[in-house]
């Protein structure tokens, strides 16, 4: 290509830069609209959002060990296309103020850039940032803050950053770091001339980021759910850090190597401090190196290998891909390598995996010519699908809208699909084993009589008690390949 073509094609993208993110947008994002029910997590929370539309209390009634407000987002979505959809329009604000935040450490042009890697990697499945997860709903409100953080009218201000994360911990926990970095950021830059306005700060900062937990907190209290709020979205996060690498929810955080990691995280930060007061780095460098340290640490908390986990990573990943290649910054280029090496070892040593992307893309697009039959496009996401569909519409025919039904397995989308509540606080088999619930459940059972049990092969998991439950009460009406429904005699 000649300098005149490169030249005309640079003109060509500037000219229709918001035209080619528009399209680039909708062209990734179309496919996760119309994918079948097969992803794990999304099933959990559209089943936990379904028994929420039907009165369960959550928590008490209906399990699952993230803060609240994502099986709200859940709620509303009602189907894997609503959810995926609501996803979507969250995002074209978040890409916007991403935008509006790039500009603060970038040229323009620069910026023009950084959305659009920062665009590519939140809308491929690449990391997952496809699907309905609470790392990339959190986006929003941490970009937000963090804007209005660097940006600060008057001390109120801290009071709506406080405000944001404090939503956007709601959604998930792991953005706690990132309100450790503004705090520790916010004392480090604290005028010392104005005391009673530093406090004022603080105060603004600390409460408000509270204030969400605490209103949800009095919330469940008034529904008689707080100790299940607070274990459950809480304190069993803690035990959730380790619980990878111990093989168990009850050891402590540190057990995990958390300890250890927050050591590094400080030292990380207590170099880099020391290399801007040498004025080595400047301070919009050593802010993005602070978020992006603190949110590699976020993303490693439980050690799990989770692509989604990395989502929290890229509004400063975004930033510091473009700024790697800024020729005006030779002095910094190897102190933002050496981070992206650090990531770079942790992704290696945790054994992070990653999806397909272009063979998915190739899977919509080929289905939606009609290249494609519809069970081919399915199968792409796993050999359950037909099964799970199969077993749920047989469920939805033969039982009423106020029958329950029990799932032994790890396929939490039985529940939405047959559009039927669960008899059990639990939707899923590792809940039950991580938190040792067997007795809990079955006396749920017990108490509600579930229609129907389905039952997956899961050899490596005895359950005596359901095994009596089955053999005495209960006959095998259908199966579908390896799995077994069992009804009610």
């Amino acid at each position: 290509m000649t300098m005149t073509s490169l030249k005309a094609l640079k003109k060509f993208l500037l000219r229709y830069y918001w035209f080619i993110i528009i399209i680039l947008f909708v062209a990734l994002r179309l496919p996760s609209l119309f994918e079948p029910y097969w992803y794990g997590d999304e099933g959990i929370y559209l089943a936990i959002g379904q028994g929420l539309r039907s009165g369960l209390k959550l928590y008490s009634q209906i399990h699952d060990n993230k803060p609240p407000l994502l099986y709200y987002f859940a709620a509303l979505g009602n189907t894997v296309f609503g959810f995926r959809l609501l996803l979507s329009l969250v995002m074209i604000p978040t890409l916007y103020y991403f935008y509006r935040l790039a500009q603060k450490f970038l040229t323009q042009h620069q910026s023009q850039v950084a959305l659009f890697i920062f665009l590519l990697l939140t809308s491929i499945p690449l990391l997952e940032g496809n699907i309905a997860n609470a790392e990339v709903f959190m986006l929003l409100p941490t970009i937000l803050a963090v804007l209005l953080f660097l940006q600060p009218k008057s001390n109120y201000s801290y009071l709506y950053v406080g405000l944001l994360l404090g939503i956007a911990f709601s959604i998930k926990v792991p953005v706690a770091i990132e309100v450790a970095f503004l705090g520790l950021w916010l004392l480090l830059n604290l005028d010392t001339k104005k005391i009673s306005q530093n406090i004022i700060k603080i105060i603004f900062f600390a409460l408000a980021f509270i204030f969400p937990t605490i209103i949800f907190g009095i919330y469940y209290a008034l529904q008689g759910s707080f100790d299940n709020f607070l274990f459950a979205a809480l304190l069993n996060n803690f035990g959730y850090l380790s619980s990878w690498s111990s093989g168990t929810h009850s050891s402590s955080a540190l057990s995990g190597g958390l300890g250890l990691r927050l050591v590094l995280l400080l030292l990380t930060w207590l170099i880099l401090t020391y290399l801007k007061l040498r004025k080595i780095i400047k301070d919009k460098h050593l802010f993005i190196l602070f978020w992006f340290s603190a949110a590699i640490f976020g993303s490693l908390l439980s050690g799990r290998p989770y692509p989604h986990y990395l989502i929290q990573l890229l509004p400063s990943l975004s930033l510091i891909l473009v700024l790697l290649f800024d020729s005006h910054l030779r002095s910094v280029k190897l102190i933002y390598l050496s981070m992206l090496i650090i990531l770079t070892a942790s992704l290696v040593k945790y054994n992070f995996y990653f999806y397909p992307v272009f063979s998915y893309y190739q899977n919509f697009y080929s289905y939606a010519l009609r290249l494609k039959s519809s069970s081919q496009y399915t199968s792409f996401f796993g050999n359950r699908i037909d099964n799970n569909q199969e077993i749920s519409d047989y469920i939805k025919q033969n039982s009423s809208p106020s029958d329950t039904i029990f799932v032994w397995g790890d396929e939490p989308y039985v529940y939405p699909l047959s559009d039927r509540l669960p008899a059990a606080r639990f939707l899923v088999a590792y809940h039950i084993v991580d938190f040792n619930k067997y007795s809990e459940v079955y006396d749920n059972l017990i108490t509600k009589t579930p229609k129907f049990i389905v039952v997956y092969p899961m050899s490596n998991r005895p359950y005596p008690q359901l095994d009596y439950l089955l053999k005495n009460y209960y006959s095998p009406v259908k199966t579908s390949e390896d799995i077994v429904i069992y009804q009610l005699r």
